[in-house]
């Protein structure tokens, strides 16, 4: 960063939340505020889009989960805007992206939310937990749909398909289970700790044919759009799994539906959708080797605190002109 920015500045939120987020984002973004006021700036919270439009006008920074095209045109001093998730593929416009803004993110914030919650799903995968719940609502007690099919992750082989902060963490649950653990990486540094094999994301056909739990972790990009269609469901074992924590439209949908129903592989597990919510007459809720959470991989009861942190971390850096903690990547989009 070149230009110190002036010494008191203003700041736009846009707090627009589902309601079940409301408590976390609120929190996240009281603290910010009081941040900002104590170090004399100025802080204003929009809940709306005309809001935004109007207030942006004289913003030097944008905090909030995305900007529209509408708001970017009218940002005529903005120069630093922190998104609040670490992928920010729902809100990258051409416009934005041939700006000099500086874009932040909260990636590395879910770390271990979101590879304890993919070990979690593996090991109700493999205990066949999620058919116990459903038989327990039924009011039924039956080991022989449980007992000859539950198995164990140790001696398995966990692929994990983008190898980042999130994929490392979970190579080391893996490996603390006693499971192989192979890989892909897009940009290739040597051997990773907890990772017997670092490939390229060229080779995912190598992790879908040797893994027993595919786990897909990766941004979404133009590359890894519809990364997962019938013919990479038909390259995997018939007696693995599919673990999606990324983004609903990494998968077709519809293969997965009918992968699930004619035993091409033995189940999944997912967080993401290319709908959300799931409409209530998809297929995907009437699967019984498929578990569904609500897209929460990523949450946890510290999560307004971290995120604090980063936004504290990145505002001393923008105050004094040093470099920031996760900016955005324009090539490589994230």
């Amino acid at each position: 960063m070149t230009n110190r920015p002036a010494q008191k500045m203003k700041a736009v939120f846009w707090v627009a939340h589902h309601l079940e987020d409301a408590l976390i984002v609120d929190r996240y973004v009281d603290l910010a505020i009081r941040e900002l006021e104590s170090r004399g700036h100025k802080a204003v919270v929009c809940r709306d889009t005309n809001s935004v439009i109007s207030e942006i006008q004289d913003a030097d920074i944008m905090i909030g989960y995305r900007i529209l095209p509408a708001m970017f045109a009218r940002a005529k001093k903005l120069k630093w805007i922190q998104f609040g998730s670490a992928g920010i593929d729902h809100t990258i416009f051409p416009e934005l992206l041939e700006s000099d803004i500086i874009i932040t993110t909260m990636s590395g914030i879910h770390r271990t939310a979101v590879s304890e919650h993919v070990l979690g799903l593996m090991l109700a995968l493999s205990r066949r937990i999620h058919t116990a719940i459903r038989n327990q609502e039924q009011h039924v007690y039956d080991r022989a749909v449980i007992a000859p099919f539950a198995d164990n992750l140790s001696d398995k082989t966990a692929g994990i398909v983008g190898l980042g902060k999130i994929g490392t963490e979970l190579a080391r649950l893996c490996k603390s289970l006693g499971m192989k653990v192979i890989g892909t990486k897009r940009t290739i540094e040597g051997q990773l700790d907890y990772v017997d094999q670092v490939l390229p994301p060229t080779a995912l056909d190598i992790v879908l044919k040797q893994a027993d739990y595919v786990v897909l972790i990766v941004p979404l990009t133009a590359d890894t759009q519809a990364l997962i269609g019938e013919r990479e469901l038909k390259l995997m074992k018939p007696s693995a799994y599919i673990v999606n924590v990324a983004r609903g439209r990494m998968i077709d949908e519809q293969a997965l539906i009918q992968a699930l129903r004619e035993g091409w592989i033995a189940g999944a597990a997912l967080d993401v959708f290319t709908q959300e919510p799931i409409p209530h007459d998809n297929p995907l809720w009437d699967l019984p080797n498929l578990i569904i959470t609500p897209h929460v991989a990523g949450s946890f009861s510290g999560y307004s605190e971290r995120a604090f942190e980063v936004f504290r971390e990145n505002l001393n850096a923008f105050e004094e002109g040093q470099p920031m903690i996760n900016v955005f990547n324009r090539q490589r989009g994230y």
